[in-house]
């Protein structure tokens, strides 16, 4: 019986033993659980914290970008207006053309390559120590373009349309002034003024438009041409017509699966919305149009297919020796004035050569279409995208030149103290960002 009882007392101990070694693992196992939760908690919100701060460099390096960008396109405006200012070919020589476009025109990187050609090592060592010296976190680039080489697409729509009041014809603004939409620059001919708008014609002219360059990429394209021969051009132009103009009548059957806006474009990105838009029309139409309201198309920055779009009549080789005189290294051939780009075109396109009634009803023509030539830039779209470690943001801004304007000031004489004169506030910059948005 003792061994018996011995024998109980030994398995209860152990049973006791083992049940406090299972509760002991247990444990261990649940703060390991806690420990690990915790430690995953902290890493991921330490994660978030400099994720977010990432994003708030990146938000305002993209916005340093933007204002890097408006002190180049000033800079571009005051030496072009002293370079007018000099007058004749001492202006030509003091500010070499290429240079003067390149102010705005080049993009922009930073930190800024140092693979480029013609640097010395002198000045790549300079660019090292700069980059060092600035300790800016991440990356950026700045593309600064012309919006008036593009296409307005609120164009069809009356409050949207080209309507400027120029100065009369021939009337020279003083030297040095920085002109805005409507005006012309220094010294030169404005622009001739539009007839009032024909909402027909101006639906005419976007159809046109959208068709010469969907033809022209046809014809350079096979596989282009291929994928899209069964494109029902005026169907879509109709639904983008309806997209803008509340007020339009369809032509074509509605689709119940495309509502249109019945508002005017915000946004390039719109386009995406119009039936049957995709992205192969969407890559070969949007780089041609802008939704700025940009006083005309300038001669001096427009693209080859934009350049052939609205002027068909032109040949391959006659759009090759266009660009070959206007931008050309060896002197200044950018048009000056609206008659000039006319006197080009009399003389070097055989469509229009030596005929000045063809000529003439060429500008008839632009004049029913509501479109205007210019050759003063005035509308930029400044594109900048920065990135810090992972984080990435894209600004987009319209910037417009507008004339500066002139700061207040205590009059000489007035009979006021010195001391309580007021101070002239910091001359206007002259440019205005008409829209922006950070993606």
């Amino acid at each position: 019986m003792a061994f018996l009882r011995r024998s109980e007392k030994r398995s209860k101990e152990g049973r006791e033993s083992g049940i406090a070694l299972f509760m002991v693992v247990a444990s261990m196992t649940i703060l390991a659980l806690i420990v690990t939760e915790f430690t995953y908690i902290a890493q991921v919100n330490s994660r978030m914290a400099f994720d977010s701060l990432d994003q708030v460099k990146a938000h305002y390096l993209a916005k340093s970008g933007l204002k890097l960008s408006l002190i180049r396109i000033r800079a571009y405006q005051n030496l072009k207006a002293l370079a007018k200012s000099a007058g004749g070919e001492a202006g030509s020589s003091m500010i070499p053309k290429g240079l003067l476009e390149k102010i705005w025109s080049f993009p922009f990187f930073y930190p800024i390559p140092l693979d480029v050609p013609g640097l010395a090592p002198s000045e790549k060592d300079q660019i090292q120590e700069f980059t060092k010296n600035a300790a800016i976190d991440g990356r950026f680039s700045a593309l600064i373009e012309s919006e008036s080489s593009k296409y307005n697409l609120n164009s069809i729509l009356a409050p949207f349309a080209v309507a400027a009041s120029p100065t009369p014809t021939g009337t020279a603004t003083p030297p040095g002034t920085v002109t805005g939409p409507g005006t012309a620059g220094p010294g030169t001919a404005s622009p001739t003024p539009l007839p009032s708008f024909n909402p027909v014609e101006a639906q005419k002219s976007l159809a046109g438009y959208i068709t010469q360059i969907l033809n022209n990429r046809m014809e350079a394209d096979e596989d282009f041409s291929a994928e899209y021969r069964d494109l029902k051009v005026d169907e879509f132009v109709d639904n983008l017509i309806s997209w803008a103009d509340a007020t339009h009548e369809r032509r074509s059957a509605p689709n119940s699966s495309f509502q249109p806006k019945g508002g005017p474009f915000y946004s390039l990105s719109e386009l995406r919305m119009i039936d049957p838009m995709d992205d192969g029309l969407y890559e070969v139409l949007a780089p041609h149009f802008t939704v700025s309201a940009v006083p005309g198309l300038n001669v001096n920055t427009v693209k080859d297919t934009t350049l052939k779009a609205y002027f068909p009549q032109m040949t391959d080789e006659e759009v090759k020796e266009f660009f070959k005189f206007r931008d050309s290294t060896e002197q200044d051939n950018s048009f000056k004035n609206e008659d000039a780009f006319y006197t080009y075109i009399k003389s070097n396109v055989a469509a229009f050569r030596g005929s000045d009634r063809e000529i003439e009803a060429l500008k008839e023509e632009f004049k029913r279409r509501n479109i205007r030539i210019v050759t003063e830039e005035t509308h930029f779209r400044v594109t900048v995208q920065a990135t810090v470690n992972q984080a990435t943001r894209l600004l987009q801004a319209d910037v417009m030149v507008v004339p500066p304007k002139t700061p207040a000031s205590t009059p000489q004489g007035s009979g006021i103290p010195p001391q309580e004169q007021v101070a002239a506030p910091p001359t206007d910059s002259g440019l205005r960002i008409t829209s922006m948005r950070i993606l």
